[in-house]
């Protein structure tokens, strides 16, 4: 059973931090996720036309036609793609556009360039803590403001005669820094963000207008790319359950006289690996960087120096905590360069070992695997033109909902006039008190969430324990990483539940060529059975598509009608959907709404919701309105799905992008 008081202070946590409907007294808003909000705002100048110069651009057809900055980001993930792909080639692994088979899947960049598809707004977040990296760089204001668009599409099928509409794995990050007050001040712009609309769309799209993102108060900085490019299925990637890569890059922004330009641009503390492997001068100097710079470092707050930096950063999943390729300093710098430091003087780390672990959490591809949910931390909600079976029910990762105490507190302590508490956990922590009367302490990390065991617990200064009745438990084994990892997990199997992991594994590192990784499965730590059945658990296999396994038992008649939830109480288990046979073969067509149409089976799955996170690889799934109980019982509540279930989270099975409206 999910702990009660961990759910009600996560809820109150939800009122005042994320979402849309702030009540009472005007909390500073971390993040605007309502979606009528969005549609406002975008109506009035926070399109991604506006923001990159295209007019009044409907579509990615015309954004292309009518943006030169939209056009450099497209050919540059032209060619980021095609380097990528001929590299995949030359080592074995061929990658296809559209294909029926079981084979390696890549996107169709025709999807840049689509009558069908647009970017839609999907969050605005106030990162006003983001000052600390800035002022590193001499900068003078007061964080930034981050406007997030995620590729979608929508259009009337003729065929089908009905509308189909779904979201792609692909994000634009719109990065506005903010000015100062007088002075430089920040507590003004932070008691911009003290708005109470008492849940009105229109009046909260107005506020956010005329406060925080008025025009004056912010400009463009930069323009953040995270997008899944590379995808191979289960059915090929048998072990692993799955991999997908993902391609981050960031675009500097200036304004001339012919508009609104972009320019590749340096990753905030994220290394060339493969220019430090090959220069030994290069990688001394980088040693003695860090060496240097302890205190920092250990704080989270750094600025590595442009000469050790890449433009470009490629992140895999799955197991991705896991994956060399996701821990550039470890793969760059052995750790016996860094022998000698004294680590009894700062705050987190203990080791040379979690030292590398601490610097390659701030990478890119570190951060974006790293409590993280299918390589993103804000993927937003739907609108009602998504079909009810490709539905997320929590549009944010466990990092980022973690965070939301630390930023809560310290937009609150700027706003107030005070020094806010500027140390940054790493991002595979839980939630942590941050309130300065009380010592700093980290929350129990919940079932199936990220935990640090035997020597790696050792390694850091400050950890945490998992909640009561649950083991931290190492799934995968990396020889190649450092730091290991486990989940938090139920060991007895009278307390197993449906979603739980039921498999360890090792995985062998192709270094420099993480597409040709390998994972082995070693071991099963429950769920036995051998059968179906309502009160066994069997545990199903990696290659229909359940990275790890995962325990399940069949739903009874009263987890159909959700019997388990009355009376305020939250089963560890929840009966949503699962694929079924038609679902499995039908995958690999790529008939997305034959397969959406053929998901009919119910099944019991791990519960989530808000403040309640899936597992790596997982994510919370919306159950269907149709299903009696959804918007009464269960309103608040989804089932942890494997994350490429959902079609919006995978680059493949959608229609063609050149489909005419």
């Amino acid at each position: 059973m999910r702990e009660a008081g961990r759910r009600g202070l996560g809820l109150a946590m939800l009122a005042c931090v994320a979402v849309s409907e702030p009540a009472g007294a005007a909390e500073p808003l971390l993040d605007v996720q309502d979606v009528a909000t969005l549609r406002r705002l975008e109506a009035t100048g926070y399109a991604l036309s506006d923001v990159l110069g295209g007019g009044r651009a409907g579509s990615t057809s015309d954004l292309v036609r009518d943006s030169s900055a939209f056009r450099t980001i497209a050919g540059q993930v032209g060619e980021d793609l095609t380097a990528l792909r001929a590299e995949m080639l030359a080592n074995g692994r061929r990658l296809y556009e559209v294909t029926d088979g079981n084979v390696g899947r890549v996107i169709d960049l025709r999807w840049l360039r689509s009558p069908i598809a647009r970017f839609q707004l999907t969050a605005v977040v106030n990162r006003l803590d983001r000052q600390d990296f800035a002022a590193l760089l001499g900068e003078t204001g007061c964080g930034e403001v981050r406007l997030i668009y995620r590729l979608a599409y929508a259009f009337d099928d003729a065929k089908l005669k009905r509308r189909l509409a779904s979201r792609l794995p692909f994000t634009l990050n719109a990065v506005f820094s903010v000015k100062a007050g007088e002075g430089g001040s920040c507590r003004e712009a932070a008691q911009a963000w003290s708005i109470a609309p008492d849940g009105d769309p229109a009046a909260l799209a107005r506020q956010l207008v005329s406060g925080p993102l008025a025009k004056q108060r912010v400009s463009l900085k930069q323009i953040e790319l995270n997008a899944q490019i590379v995808r191979f299925p289960s059915g090929m990637e048998t072990e692993f359950g799955g991999q997908a890569a993902y391609l981050q890059r960031v675009f500097a922004a200036s304004k001339g006289e012919a508009g609104l330009s972009l320019k590749p641009k340096l990753l905030e503390n994220t290394p060339d690996v493969a220019r430090l492997k090959s220069d030994a001068a290069l990688r001394q100097e980088l040693i003695d960087y860090v060496r240097t710079n302890l205190p920092a470092i250990d704080r989270g707050v750094y600025q590595l120096p442009e000469r050790f930096l890449t433009t470009k950063a490629i992140s895999y999943s799955t197991f991705g905590s896991a994956r060399l390729a996701n821990h550039p300093f470890t793969e760059a710098l052995p750790a016996s360069a860094l022998t000698g430091l004294d680590f009894g003087a700062i705050r987190l780390v203990r080791s040379e070992k979690a030292l590398l672990e601490r610097l390659d959490n701030g990478s890119c591809m570190g951060c974006h695997q790293a409590g993280a949910t299918a390589g993103f931390h804000m993927f937003g909600l739907d609108d009602g033109s998504t079909s009810a079976l490709n539905r997320i029910k929590t549009g944010i990762s466990p990092h980022f909902y973690a965070e939301g105490f630390r930023r809560a507190a310290y937009v609150a302590a700027v706003a107030d006039g005070m020094e806010p508490e500027r140390y940054r956990p790493p991002s595979f922590a839980p939630p942590a008190n941050w309130q300065k009367e009380r010592s700093f302490a980290y929350r129990p990390a919940a079932l199936t969430m990220p935990c640090l065991t035997g020597e790696s617990a050792k390694a850091f200064g400050e950890g945490w324990g998992c909640a009561a009745g649950s083991t931290c438990k190492p799934l995968v084994e990396s020889k190649a990483v450092g730091i290991e990892f486990g989940q938090c997990v139920r060991l007895e199997e009278s307390r197993n539940f449906s979603g739980q992991p039921c498999l360890t594994g090792a995985i062998a590192t192709a270094v420099g060529k993480p597409y040709l990784d390998r994972y082995r499965k070693t071991g099963q730590f429950g769920a036995f059975a051998t059968g179906f059945s309502q009160t066994a658990f069997n545990c199903r296999p990696a290659k229909i598509g359940v990275p790890a396994g995962m325990a399940y038992r069949q739903c009874t008649p009263a987890d159909r009608t959700f019997a388990g939830f009355a009376n305020g109480k939250v089963p560890d288990e929840i009966c949503g959907l699962a694929g079924g046979k038609a679902f499995d073969d039908c995958v690999a067509t790529n008939r997305f709404d034959d397969c959406l149409s053929k998901v009919v089976t119910r099944g019991n799955r791990g519960t989530c919701s808000a403040t309640s996170f899936c597992r790596e690889d997982y994510m919370c799934q919306a159950i269907p309105d149709d299903v009696p109980g959804a918007t009464t019982t269960v309103k608040d509540y989804g089932f942890c799905s494997p994350t490429y279930f959902l079609f919006q989270m995978r680059i493949d099975g959608h229609p063609d992008p050149q489909a005419r409206l």
